[in-house]
């Protein structure tokens, strides 16, 4: 493995987790991020950052498993 798979491979694991801990952050207190983010919209927006991020992390986990 190259010096620059592992940069691609630690960015694939690091994006996902990102994801997720934007998600969650937008769940549990909006107004730290997104000041003008209206409150019945944090719901769905921090939902589908966490959703997306587990998509993400998912495709990661399958890409590195297959591979070896």
């Amino acid at each position: 493995m190259t010096k620059m798979d592992r940069v691609i491979r630690s960015f694939g694991i690091i994006i996902p987790l990102l994801y997720v801990g934007l998600g969650t952050v937008i769940l549990w207190n909006s107004a730290v991020l997104f000041p003008n983010l209206p409150a019945k919209y944090s719901l769905p927006a921090g939902s589908l950052f966490i959703v997306y991020g587990l998509f993400r992390g998912y495709r990661v986990f399958q890409k590195i498993f297959n591979n070896n």
